[in-house]
C-alpha cells in the first residue's frame, strides 16, 4: 500500500520541479530576447556550433535563475496551479 503521505509529498516536489522548468522556459526567452538585442559585428562570423552553445548557456541562465533567484515567481505558479504549501528550497 502507498503511503499517501510520501506519495503527495513526491507529487508535490515534482509539481515544484514544473513550476520552476515553466519560470525557467518563460525567462529563457525574455534572456535571448535581450541577447539578440545587443548590436553585433560581422567582424569574426558566428559558426553554428557557437550559435547552438550559447543557446544552450542561456538555457542554462535561465534554469539557474528559476532555481535560485526567481523563487517567489515559482512559488505564485505553484500555488496557483494547486499546491498546498509554499516551497521554500
Amino acid at each position: 500500500m502507498i503511503n499517501s503521505v510520501g506519495n503527495s509529498s513526491f507529487e508535490n516536489t515534482k509539481l515544484w520541479k514544473a513550476c520552476s522548468e515553466f519560470a525557467g522556459s518563460m525567462f529563457y526567452d525574455v534572456f535571448k530576447k535581450m541577447y539578440e538585442s545587443i548590436p553585433k559585428s560581422d567582424l569574426i562570423p558566428t559558426s553554428p556550433a557557437e550559435k547552438w552553445y550559447r543557446s544552450m548557456l542561456i538555457y542554462e541562465y535561465s534554469k539557474k535563475a528559476a532555481e535560485q533567484d526567481l523563487k517567489p515567481l515559482v512559488n505564485m505558479v505553484y500555488k496557483q496551479i494547486g499546491g498546498k504549501v509554499y516551497h521554500t528550497r
